[in-house]
């Protein structure tokens, strides 16, 4: 009895170690590498493109959400490698450091609450920036700081000639005001890849 006891026991904790190593194995869901979420990122804004221009609003919306999957981890690997950098003193010195000041679209800083309010009431997929004299370049680095504090129901896009482009609102804060940004996203990605080349050489 003693024995059977101990083998159930033995089962039991073998079964508990497999369940629990099956909800935390890192293979399930690993993070792509920095370089396949670049080239994803650039197939699945195409495939974007297509599904909407047919009309196929469905895919269109599945493809969006891998898409920010996608832009969510290319940001979070870059600025995690930038800051680092900053820490190990390596920072002015980087290759880094030039590649994220490429300029990759424009911005509106500051955006007022006029302009807020009437990005929010642009039609999905007609973005445009408010008129203003404001616009600047925006760059790589200030362009993947958007993204990581983007406001979530404030984000649309414009195709124009078949080129994608991403109008990301995001709200004041850390002594910022509320901006607008906009991104070509084939550019974006081409200058991802310069960031590849930077952390390699």
């Amino acid at each position: 009895m003693w024995e059977s006891l101990c083998l159930g026991i033995s089962e039991f904790l073998f079964m508990r170690k497999n369940i629990m190593h099956f909800m935390v194995n890192s293979s399930v869901n690993s993070p792509r590498s920095l370089e396949d979420s670049i080239r994803n990122l650039s197939n699945l804004s195409a495939g974007f493109v297509k599904s909407w221009n047919q009309q196929n609003r469905d895919d269109a919306q599945a493809t969006s959400e891998s898409a920010f999957k996608a832009l969510d981890h290319i940001q979070n690997e870059i600025l995690r490698r930038r800051d680092d950098m900053k820490s190990a003193n390596t920072w002015d010195s980087s290759n880094l450091q030039n590649a994220l000041k490429l300029p990759v679209g424009k911005i509106l800083k500051p955006a007022s609450e006029q302009h807020a309010t009437e990005f929010s009431s642009m039609e999905e997929g007609n973005a445009f920036f408010p008129e203003n004299n404001n616009l600047t370049d925006l760059t790589l680095e200030v362009a993947l700081n958007k993204l990581k504090h983007r406001a979530s129901n404030q984000i649309n896009f414009s195709l124009t000639e078949n080129k994608h482009y991403l109008y990301i609102f995001t709200h004041s804060g850390m002594g910022q005001p509320n901006t607008i940004s906009s991104f070509d996203l084939d550019v974006f990605c081409d200058k991802c890849k310069q960031v590849l080349v930077a952390l390699n050489t």
